[in-house]
């Protein structure tokens, strides 16, 4: 199975999904605020806008304790949280400053929505390895899986 149907897969699977756009001169903060990205546990994939089909990263929100309960920081905060010790408005700016110039395109799909639950890490998981089956290597900002 491809990357691009594996994703499409759990994209029409899980009802709670969306995606947007974030240009270089936008706000990550204002755009998820925007475009009512959810809270909820899950996962969330990053394009270049210049080429929608390979990610350049893929992530999860979410990681479930011992006891059964989760972790604080589902999509929405993980989005607009910390990376690599920068804000992640910062982050973002300084990619798209960097690399990519056209901006970037957002994925994301919620892997509790009350009929079904998937651990946001055996999804993340998944799609890394259709990547690295196709592309034979990982997205270029994801580091290590």
């Amino acid at each position: 199975m491809t990357f691009k149907t594996t994703l499409e897969s759990y994209y029409t699977r899980f009802a709670t999904n969306g995606e947007f756009s974030l240009f270089p001169t936008e706000s990550i903060n204002d755009v998820v605020k925007k475009e009512g990205v959810s809270n909820g546990y899950g996962v969330y994939v990053i394009f270049s806008r210049d080429n929608l089909e390979r990610p350049i990263y893929i992530g999860r929100a979410g990681t479930i304790c011992k006891n059964g309960a989760w972790k604080k920081q589902g999509i929405r905060e993980r989005l607009t949280a910390v990376q690599k010790g920068m804000r992640r408005v910062d982050y973002f700016r300084k990619l798209m400053k960097v690399k990519y110039r056209n901006g970037l395109q957002f994925r994301w799909f919620i892997t509790r929505d009350g009929k079904e639950e998937r651990l946001p890490a055996l999804v993340e998981a998944e799609l890394l390895q259709a990547h690295l089956d196709e592309f034979r290597c990982l997205p270029p900002l994801n580091e290590t899986a």
